[in-house]
């Protein structure tokens, strides 16, 4: 299963960190700009583990729905989700959350993911899919930095 790995520094304290990736409305903001993206559902709210989260996302009149289960919640320290419906057979997404050193928060984003089908074609959409996301997240990366300046 490929897994990706990013890790990003934020000048905000680490309980703002949190906050913002605590409310799933934000995800919106910090998406590249030609991938519209906005929350749905939230049940129950606040989140808060079993919490089901209902997106929808795409370009233009392109819209697809992406359910998520929020598994793991540890205030200030981690928030993790899988998808439980849409363009991925297995995405399970974990944000961690340290303070750094000198002040700020270090944020790490790992996950594991699977878009199918199996097999060599698989393993092909797979790396194809690595990059993508790996882009994605060199942008939300560096929006964080811009929205949580502390």
């Amino acid at each position: 299963m490929p897994v990706i790995t990013t890790r990003g520094w934020v000048a905000a304290p680490i309980e703002e960190a949190f906050a913002f990736f605590d409310d799933p409305g934000n995800l919106s903001r910090i998406m590249p700009p030609p991938i519209g993206m906005r929350l749905v559902r939230l049940e129950p709210a606040p989140p808060q583990p079993g919490s089901i989260l209902e997106f929808r996302y795409g370009l233009g009149p392109f819209q697809r729905s992406w359910t998520a289960r929020l598994v793991d919640r540890v205030p200030n320290e981690r928030l993790v989700d899988e998808t439980i419906l849409g363009p991925v057979a297995r995405f399970h997404h974990s944000h961690s959350f340290r303070s750094a050193r000198g002040g700020g928060t270090w944020i790490e984003d790992r996950i594991d993911f699977h878009v199918g089908p199996d097999g060599l074609l698989g393993s092909a959409v797979d790396a194809v899919a690595g990059v993508v996301m790996g882009l994605t997240f060199v942008w939300r990366h560096a929006m964080q930095r811009r929205i949580l300046r502390g």
